[in-house]
């Protein structure tokens, strides 16, 4: 249990990063760089980027069991279908768009797959960063014992 919710914080802490950026961006596109914007903004994201962070619990921990390549998929579609109805809903819910205005809906869905597509490269790199540095000490560990 710990490691997931270690897991979680991991998640959470790039999501938010990452929404900020968005949110930085969007702001700027839709309100220019003089905005004057409410502090309210800043519980709001730390709010979605939550509600975006908790679906990480139905993938497996390194303890726990393997899931089939199509699994993961499966997974990986219904977290990002979750993950827009969650920033669309909550992004309507706190007046960050209008349905009404189109320019405002593309670029919040351009943002939502950016933040998703980010977030995902960035744990994939840094899954495979540690997937390599095991598997060099493993081959230096193998080397030590033939020698």
């Amino acid at each position: 249990m710990m490691n997931k919710i270690k897991i979680l914080a991991n998640i959470f802490s790039k999501i938010t990063v990452c929404v900020l950026l968005a949110s930085a961006i969007y702001i700027t596109v839709m309100c220019g760089l003089d905005a004057q914007i409410s502090v309210m903004i800043l519980w709001q994201i730390l709010l979605v980027s939550a509600v975006c962070s908790i679906p990480i619990l139905m993938y497996p921990d390194e303890e726990g069991k393997e899931v089939s390549k199509q699994g993961m998929i499966a997974r990986q579609i219904i977290y990002f279908i979750y993950v827009n109805c969650a920033a669309l809903g909550l992004g309507r819910a706190f007046g960050w768009f209008y349905f009404s205005k189109a320019k405002m809906v593309v670029l919040m869905e351009v943002l939502i797959i950016g933040v998703y597509v980010t977030v995902n490269l960035i744990v994939y790199v840094n899954d495979h960063m540690v997937a390599e540095s095991m598997n060099q000490k493993l081959e230096e560990m193998r080397k030590r014992k033939d020698a």
